[in-house]
């Protein structure tokens, strides 16, 4: 696998070559692989040097596309370091133009990070800027996804079920994609297996058809818990196999160490109790997963049963977001 990683980044490297170094080259080809693997964009966005010597436009542009690869991978300290070096550059038109795009992958930033209520006024401000339906439903996505991080499903759903009658219209089926699968995980919050699983396959079949490598990751995971939850070894046995190659070769920590605590319950449904080598690797994974709502999952589904001690998620705390840029944000004014 190693070696299959140093071929894809040497083929990229190459590929940025054969264009002499272009930026604006190698921001479009960065920019095309988003959709297919966004990893492969953050590879070659590393092939350009100092991009803070870019003009204002490009600077902000190979942020933005970094932003963008950030999310589906996890990383979220390269978000935020590209969240930071864009907003020295607020008074660039180019800035203003994008201004809906930065606020809402800040909002994303300050909802994996439990900043729940900054992650709100953010998603706010980008609404306020929203241009056209598909970045509101983006941002209306977003939104749900903080209530649902807060317990308010009521409101998420509520959320969910304007998103979807508005993509439904648009036929934007991407969307349509992410609302399913956002929605299946709030089924499986409140334990309603089957519909979870209804909606994790809808997902996954519209992953499949736009072939969105992280969506087939993330529904595909999802999936396979739901599988394991019902005991359905050999649904789960069909689709471990595409999503675990999918996933050994994405950058995304929780979702590998997501991977790691279902295939120790399937073992163990095979009759293979993990060691205690074992669970002590799974208790660090745990620690990876992306979210409290994610350990709460895992905490109710498979901790005690792989008779493994870890501890359930504390309810949230209220804390503020500090950063001098984010004052620009609370005022919401770039007219």
């Amino acid at each position: 696998m190693r070696l299959l990683l140093l071929v894809v980044t040497l083929g990229l490297s190459f590929m940025a070559l054969a264009r002499g170094l272009n930026p604006v080259g190698i921001l479009n080809e960065a920019e095309d692989y988003l959709t297919v693997n966004p990893a492969n964009s953050m590879v070659l966005l590393e092939n350009i040097e100092a991009p803070e010597e870019l003009p204002d436009n490009l600077f902000i542009r190979w942020h933005l596309i970094m932003m963008r690869a950030s999310v589906p991978t996890n990383q979220m300290t390269r978000l935020l370091d590209s969240l930071e070096a864009t907003f020295t550059k607020q008074s660039s038109p180019f800035f203003k133009a994008n201004i809906t795009t930065i606020l809402s992958a800040l909002g994303i930033f300050l909802r994996r990070e439990r900043y729940y209520n900054d992650a709100q006024t953010s998603l706010d401000c980008s609404h306020k800027y929203a241009e056209n339906d598909r970045q509101r439903l983006t941002l209306t996505n977003s939104m749900a996804l903080v209530a649902r991080e807060q317990g308010a499903h009521s409101k998420a759903r509520n959320l969910y079920a304007r998103a979807r009658i508005l993509a439904e219209q648009m036929q934007l089926l991407p969307v349509l994609a992410m609302i399913e699968n956002n929605l299946g995980s709030m089924a499986l919050d409140q334990g309603n297996i089957n519909e979870a699983e209804r909606l994790f396959r809808q997902a996954l079949s519209d992953y499949q058809e736009i072939d969105k490598r992280s969506g087939k990751i993330s529904a595909g995971i999802n999936l396979l818990f739901v599988f394991l939850i019902k005991e359905q070894l050999v649904n789960y046995q069909r689709l471990v196999e595409p999503t675990s190659k999918l996933t050994a070769i994405f950058p995304n920590k929780s979702k590998q160490a997501m991977l790691l605590w279902l295939n120790a319950r399937f073992e163990q449904l095979q009759g293979n109790e993990p060691d205690e080598k074992r669970k002590l690797a799974l208790k660090v994974a745990y620690e990876d997963l992306q979210s409290d709502k994610l350990k709460a999952q895992v905490h109710r589904y498979l901790a005690g049963k792989l008779d493994i001690d870890v501890s359930l998620p504390s309810a949230p705390v209220r804390q503020s977001f500090e950063a001098h840029w984010f004052d620009a944000v609370k005022k919401c004014n770039w007219e």
